[in-house]
């Protein structure tokens, strides 16, 4: 599905349109400390982008707003496991004004609803550093537990079943 809709927002692919010097001023910005792996260019944020489409096992989905469309931020979900039950995610709030308004639920939420009742998927997994106490408690909030994986990197695993 190229979109879904919460309450408040939007979530559809992105496109290399979207490449936006707001976006890349997300990427070097605080907002995104705890983000492994940047582009650094629009260009390169193009193609990145466009890996994402290539590969059928990406859900990567900009983060609109309703009221005016404005992208905040970005959620990703690759599907994952032999049974194809699980999907590890990752998710950016680019846009400080909104963090710490409940985005990441919302949106994290129904994505899995969706994965649920279309793709069969009934587990989220994802990486997050231990000192990024904002979103571990957001992921907390949610239903995600901590899962012991040998990790000793300074980071958590986590995962929800839903």
């Amino acid at each position: 599905m190229n979109f879904l809709t919460s309450d408040r927002f939007q979530l559809r692919y992105l496109e290399a349109a979207d490449a936006t010097s707001d976006y890349i001023n997300w990427l070097n910005s605080e907002v995104s400390q705890y983000i492994l792996n940047k582009p650094k260019s629009i260009n390169s944020l193009e193609k990145y982008i466009e890996e994402q489409h290539s590969d059928s096992n990406v859900y990567f989905y900009g983060i609109f707003t309703l009221d005016n469309d404005k992208h905040i931020g970005n959620i990703k979900f690759i599907i994952k496991g032999e049974n194809r039950d699980c999907v590890e995610m990752g998710i950016l709030i680019g846009e400080k004004s909104w963090h710490g308004k409940g985005v990441a639920k919302e949106v994290i939420e129904c994505f899995a609803s969706h994965a649920k009742q279309q793709l069969g998927i009934s587990k989220m997994q994802l990486g997050v550093d231990s000192a990024n106490t904002a979103a571990v408690s957001a992921y907390y909030k949610i239903g995600f537990k901590v899962v012991n994986d040998g990790r000793d990197d300074g980071g958590l695993t986590m995962l929800w079943e839903f």
